[in-house]
């Protein structure tokens, strides 16, 4: 194209870019938007005209001088979508009132290059129209989503102030019930708090993937390394979790099982027990870790005459032979030995210590022993 038919071909763009009245678009899209968009139902006409010219205006001068819209303009667009998430509007809607817009503005667009006569003209001014509206309907969608996504931290972060300060007593009593309405709860319930804590291959994203399913409000803390919840009931079996759970309180008590939750998610860890321990459901489990020095002096009692594998092998033995309720062969099954071995290392014990597993006291003191070094860490 030579420089007279660039020329003309500029001029006739402006006319017809001239000609287009952006007031009469904005005031019959904002018209059409308020009436026929439920989301946008109740918003005054006039402002969302005037928020709609204001989106037109861009539109027009990168048409007019024939560029991309600037990084300004897209701010602009974006500062819209974040205007309509801040009002409430879902994107689905806020693209549906973009559409309607823009077709509206194309209309006119279009009537007037039909009455320009300019084939070409028209052409280049429908490519750039619709190039450019979808550059600024991303810019519309991505200022959308950050406010959509900071509402929602912002949310998070709310609740997780409301049910930590919940959790430690610290949430003034007039709260509650914004506490419970924000949280999901029942004001009017009782609920157990749930505490778990990550550890042999466990991630705290993996024990809030366990708890998340049965707790009503979860609290994770990377920060802390744990991981708390509420739940009206106690967790089913099928979730094999080392856990603490403690008794069922009204929201101005949680502290209380909180404080339960977290003792009993301590004989959890301790002796290795992949399931939710109740709050006193382990009153001996607890006493074996209350009273390190009386489990010292019984493990010196029982397995003090063996060391290294040896008494490995013998502890294993014992535990196996309580746990089966001194049956033998159950104990070896359990084991993978034979039976005879079996009772080879019980008898070998008891010629040893004097401790016999038949008696209550002695199977006691074995036991004893036994949990101390599980909680400990020696038994292996």
């Amino acid at each position: 194209m030579n420089k007279e038919a660039e020329s003309l071909a500029r001029e006739q763009r402006g006319r017809v870019l001239a000609a287009l009245s952006l007031e009469d678009i904005a005031a019959g899209a904002a018209t059409t938007v308020v009436r026929e968009i439920p989301a946008y139902h109740g918003h005054d006409a006039v402002r969302v005209r005037a928020e709609l010219l204001a989106v037109l205006a861009p539109v027009l001068a990168f048409l007019r001088e024939e560029r991309d819209a600037t990084a300004d303009e897209q701010a602009q667009f974006a500062a819209f979508g974040a205007l309509r998430a801040e009002q409430g509007i879902g994107l689905e809607p806020l693209l549906e009132a973009f559409r309607l817009t823009t077709r509206r503005a194309f209309d006119a667009l279009y009537e007037q290059i039909r009455r320009a006569d300019a084939p070409q003209v028209g052409l280049d001014l429908a490519r750039d129209f619709w190039a450019g509206c979808d550059r600024l309907s991303a810019a519309v969608v991505q200022g959308h989503r950050e406010r959509e996504l900071e509402k929602a931290q912002a949310a998070q972060e709310h609740r997780t102030l409301l049910l930590r300060q919940l959790l430690t007593g610290d949430l003034p009593t007039e709260y509650l019930a914004t506490a419970a309405t924000a949280l999901g709860l029942d004001l009017r319930a009782e609920y157990h708090v749930c505490h778990a804590r990550p550890g042999k291959g466990r991630t705290i994203a993996a024990v809030e993937r366990a708890l998340r399913p049965h707790t009503a409000a979860l609290l994770a803390e990377p920060g802390t390394d744990r991981v708390i919840g509420l739940t009206t009931r106690p967790l089913p079996p099928r979730v094999t979790l080392p856990s603490g759970l403690g008794s069922a309180r009204p929201l101005a008590r949680l502290r209380e099982s909180l404080n339960e939750a977290e003792r009993s998610d301590e004989l959890a860890v301790a002796f290795d027990l992949h399931r939710c321990v109740r709050s006193g459901e382990l009153p001996l489990h607890l006493a074996v870790l209350a009273l390190p020095a009386v489990g010292e002096q019984l493990v010196e009692r029982c397995f003090g005459h063996t060391s290294g594998e040896r008494r490995t092998t013998l502890v294993h033995t014992v535990d196996a032979y309580l746990a089966a309720d001194a049956n033998a062969d159950q104990a070896a099954a359990a084991l993978f030995v034979h039976p005879n071995t079996l009772r080879y290392r019980m008898r070998a014990l008891t010629a040893a210590t004097g401790l016999d597993p038949a008696r209550t006291e002695d199977a006691l003191t074995l036991w004893w022993a036994v949990r101390h070094l599980q909680a400990t860490g020696n038994s292996d």
